[in-house]
């Protein structure tokens, strides 16, 4: 009895562990901090001024710094107190988000940050609403901030211009 037990319980485990593997795309777990903690944030879509880009669940929108690299973030010390890096833990892609395109970098403090098509995620203190890019275009800390559409691209256009063009360089 003890054994069947003990096999039940083991074979419930190894249940366990693979549907944990084989459950909803996410980026790989490790950092706090950033903007995006707990449980079920997700990296989504919304319509605004500047057309569908990729914003959290909680209105967020995320931007991408020009200086940063595929693998490591250029934005340290106090760049961190004005652009937050996302924190990768827990975070899923929902409507409009490609998860093949979600993943992260280690960050040189140790945390994970998300990352979108090879792009290290931000969120901009400046934006105080649910939707808002006030930090579109802004040039500070060695590089420009642009929020990215679904496609990974960067959107470099003005917030009040009504031309679009893509940013696929560093």
């Amino acid at each position: 009895m003890a054994s069947r037990i003990g096999r039940i319980l083991v074979i419930g485990l190894l249940g366990s562990l693979l549907l944990g593997a084989c459950g909803s795309a996410s980026a790989t777990s490790g950092g706090s901090g950033g903007t995006a903690s707990g449980s079920g944030m997700k990296l989504t879509t919304e319509s605004n001024s500047l057309g569908t880009v990729l914003a959290l669940s909680n209105g967020k929108t995320v931007y991408m710094f020009s200086s940063d690299t595929s693998t490591s973030s250029s934005c340290t010390s106090s760049c961190t107190g004005v652009w937050p890096p996302v924190a990768a833990s827990k975070v899923i892609a929902g409507a409009g988000v490609s998860a093949k395109m979600l993943g992260s970098i280690t960050r040189s403090d140790g945390t994970k940050q998300l990352s979108y098509d090879g792009h290290p995620l931000y969120t901009y203190s400046g934006d105080t609403s649910s939707g808002a890019v006030t930090g579109q275009g802004i040039s500070s800390f060695g590089g420009t901030w642009h929020v990215l559409g679904a496609n990974g691209v960067a959107i470099t256009k003005s917030a009040s211009s009504s031309g679009s063009s893509g940013y696929g360089g560093y």
